[in-house]
């Protein structure tokens, strides 16, 4: 039977007292607020019949590492020895797309240095034959490295995603006794909003701003390309070549470190945010060239067309391993379709447009109609903006034909419903699975 060495964790012995924190905080040089593990304590409000479980966590060193798959920059790589998942700073962009794939939260952003960074398995310590710090510190020996058959399976536990990984680690499950008693009388409600807050979202408008302009000037130039290969106006190339530089400018400015830009094309042929870049910097290219020199109707027009699609896939598919809370797969604010309206609008196809609009608008009514049952839905103020420009766009152009006005309503109500994306955007992490699943829980629903 194959074996290899891996974290064995058994919450059942684990108090919570946080010592494989602070052993890995020192051995590591971090400050006192930060740490590479990190325990996640499950039903900490003590809710009647509800297991307490403290989870240890750190990067679990995956056999097939998301971070790896998905690095663009390939600035991730292995250990031959220890197996250890290591990042080369050198080669790091400090893009944090590394953190979103990660089913563990291991990656963290070194923000001084720019770089993303996170568990070594005290590597150099481990080549030599010895154990991590955070296990060393361990008093009750709930945290363990050895040996483990590759067939025994971790156990589930709430917070421990069950990902397709292989990750270096097993967990014991919960035994019957770790239930807190029952009462005669239900609990109150919990603080759910204030549960949530304390949880650090890895995705913020404030933060993640330029990719919101960068991701929409994407649709716009492709939406503006099609509708001119359909027969619509054709964009001036110097316009065109200089919205797609500032945008790419937006992009790379978001980086820690930015002038390392260009290692992100040298992971094509796995991570999605490579394959994007690799795209946008054909389509700019190609789509700037056919403006400038070549007649309508050759094929490199469509061409770009096509890399222009494939281009609002691929920005769409990166943010596959997000969630919003109380939404569907499809968010009306994804580029692929706002791309296709605005391509229908300068094309003057007013059934696409009617089409296309409609299902932004049926698709946005129903996310926030989920979101409302969970206290999330965007306020009025934001609600009847964004509704009230795409009906009154759509509807002039159904009504009298395209016009400058109509174009700039449709796009006004995009750019809420884009700024409101990456405002209802979520990263799962072992904190916020362990309260959905809390939550999910009919004993924590209170009187």
């Amino acid at each position: 039977m194959n074996s290899r060495h891996a974290f064995v964790l058994d919450v059942n012995k684990c108090t919570g007292c946080h010592a494989c924190e602070v052993a890995c905080r020192i051995a590591n040089g971090w400050p006192a607020n930060q740490s590479w593990r990190e325990v996640h304590t499950f039903n900490e409000l003590h809710v009647p019949g509800v297991e307490l479980v403290h989870l240890s966590l750190a990067c679990n060193h995956c056999h097939d590492a998301p971070c790896m798959e998905q690095c663009p920059a390939l600035a991730y790589y292995r250990d031959p020895v220890t197996n250890a998942v290591l990042i080369n700073a050198e080669a790091c962009l400090g893009c944090g797309y590394c953190a979103w794939v990660c089913p563990y939260g291991a990656p963290k952003l070194d923000a001084e240095n720019g770089v993303m960074t996170k568990c070594t398995l005290c590597n150099d310590k481990v080549r030599q034959g010895g154990r991590p710090a955070c296990v060393t510190s361990c008093p009750t020996g709930a945290l363990e490295w050895r040996e483990v058959a590759e067939a025994e399976l971790t156990q589930e536990v709430p917070g421990f995603a069950q990902a397709r990984t292989d990750p270096s680690i097993r967990v014991v499950g919960v035994r019957e006794e770790r239930r807190v008693p029952a009462q005669a009388t239900p609990p109150a409600q919990p603080p759910w909003r204030a549960l949530r807050d304390r949880i650090t979202p890895l995705i913020t408008l404030t933060h993640e701003w330029p990719l919101a302009v960068f991701t929409l000037v994407v649709a716009v130039l492709v939406g503006w390309l099609a509708a001119h290969q359909w027969g619509g106006p054709r964009p001036d190339w110097r316009v065109f070549l200089a919205s797609g530089v500032v945008g790419m400018g937006l992009s790379a400015a978001h980086l820690g470190r930015s002038r390392r830009a260009w290692r992100a094309p040298l992971h094509v042929g796995r991570s999605w945010l490579s394959r994007e870049v690799v795209l946008f910097s054909a389509f700019l290219g190609l789509g700037t060239a056919v403006l400038a020199w070549a007649p309508v109707a050759l094929w490199p027009g469509r061409l770009a067309v096509v890399l222009g699609a494939m281009l609002l896939l691929a920005v769409d598919r990166v943010y596959g391993v997000t969630r919003v809370r109380g939404g569907a797969a499809w968010h009306s604010a994804h580029v692929l379709g706002t791309g296709l309206l605005l391509a229908a609008v300068w094309a003057r196809v007013d059934l696409l447009v009617l089409l296309v609009g409609s299902l932004k608008f049926i698709f946005y009514l129903l996310r926030q109609a989920g979101r409302h049952r969970q206290n999330l839905a965007a306020s009025l103020g934001l609600t009847v903006p964004r509704l009230g420009f795409l009906a009154a766009g759509v509807g002039g152009i159904l009504a009298n034909g395209f016009s400058p006005a109509s174009l700039a309503l449709i796009l006004a109500g995009e750019m809420i419903d884009r700024g409101l994306y990456y405002h209802e955007l979520e990263i799962p992490t072992p904190a916020s699975r362990q309260l959905d699943e809390l939550a999910a829980r009919p004993q924590a629903q209170g009187s």
